[in-house]
């Protein structure tokens, strides 16, 4: 069983849950609140170290800016998943960091995403801005630096830097810093030993900077979003009922990649879907195709008759599938001359809330997402 957290995290989310007694532990001088499967003082590996299982072990009361974390890591078992959170606006908002256990010297074999909500995006970000080839290995002490500045983070593993964000996709510049672990079959666990941490003065960035997208023509750069609501709606019914009570629309624009994070404009504990629309107006009447992406369940509809369902979430097409969202489905839009209404209802479950679509020779349309 979890435990609720305490000090400044749980002060974040005060007043949505009625909070227990929270479990601590005293390691390395630090006051250390689980929330995690398993937490407790070991030997590994011939040194004293913090073991845990599937949670996060936060630093009590203690936040950060820019500066650098430098800690040593061991990573058992696998499948499995344990990294750095820092940034942290609450137990659900954050930005991380993280290693694969299972896909040590592979194209993903390390992650960084934000999370909005709760709502990580490895579906989303899947590029070499988000990860990299790093030889890893299981059962070894990695030194492990993370240098954090305004906008931007380096990651060090024993000396070398395996991995460069460029743009920290998150507002926060300072937060709370946690130890996250995910072990989907409770194979997999980690250590960490001889946490340091030095808050200091960085520039805007460190190492390179992120490159300026390069978008196709036909690309939707920004959507209008809705409030979020039950999936189950979309059973019973129609698009235009759901919109009429939705409540308020914010406008989204897409990340450098070309894709919505969907996280961003809606709380997923609120509801696990949203309308995504904009405008389509057409000079005159005509055919053209969309190619489009989405994550992980959509309905697509123009100008209020549903054209498209479909399941992109993992695991969907067999067990090695991941759910990336990328623009590879293929729809002809038959657009009436004037103004159509495209809607896309996209609903999550884990793992990235998200929209893409691009036009393809779509001359004589304006898109607008007001």
């Amino acid at each position: 069983m979890k435990h609720c957290l305490s000090g400044l995290l749980a002060m974040a989310a005060a007043g949505t849950t009625q909070a227990q007694a929270p479990e601590t532990l005293e390691f390395q001088s630090r006051v250390w609140n689980v929330d995690a499967e398993h937490a407790q003082l070991v030997e590994h590996l011939g040194a004293r170290a913090l073991h845990w299982r599937d949670g996060i072990v936060w630093l009590d009361e203690r936040s950060l800016g820019t500066g650098e974390i430098r800690f040593d890591l061991a990573l058992a078992g696998q499948p499995g998943h344990t990294g750095l959170v820092w940034h942290a606006r609450g137990p659900r908002d954050w930005e991380k960091f993280y290693f694969r256990h299972h896909l040590s010297g592979r194209p993903d074999s390390v992650q960084y995403t934000p999370a909005f909500d709760g709502v990580t995006g490895w579906q989303i970000y899947s590029d070499s801005d988000a990860m990299s080839v790093v030889d890893h290995g299981l059962n070894r002490w990695m030194a492990i630096r993370v240098v954090i500045a305004e906008d931007s983070a380096d990651i060090y593993m024993d000396g070398a830097l395996i991995h460069h964000v460029p743009d920290l996709l998150r507002d926060e510049i300072d937060g709370g810093i946690g130890f996250w672990q995910l072990s989907p079959n409770d194979q997999a666990s980690a250590y960490i030993r001889n946490v340091q941490i030095d808050a200091m003065s960085w520039p805007d960035s460190v190492g390179t900077p992120s490159v300026t997208p390069d978008w196709p023509e036909g690309l939707v750069s920004a959507w209008r979003v809705s409030a979020p609501f039950d999936e189950a709606r979309l059973d019973t019914e129609t698009l235009a009922e759901i919109t009429g009570d939705v409540g308020d629309w914010t406008t989204l624009e897409v990340e450098n990649n070309g894709i919505a994070n969907l996280a961003r404009a809606a709380r997923i504990s609120d509801g696990n879907t949203v309308l995504a629309e904009v405008t389509l107006t057409a000079e005159t009447a005509q055919t053209v195709m969309m190619g489009f992406g989405y994550s992980d369940r959509v309905v697509v509809a123009l100008n209020g008759e549903r054209l498209f369902h479909g399941n992109n979430g993992w695991s969907t097409r067999d067990y090695r599938y991941l759910g990336t969202v990328t623009r590879h489905v293929g729809l002809p839009l038959d657009l009436q001359a004037g103004a159509n209404t495209l809607t896309f209802a996209v609903s999550e479950t884990f793992g990235g809330w998200a929209v893409t679509a691009e036009l393809e020779d779509a001359d004589g349309v304006e898109v607008s997402a007001r």
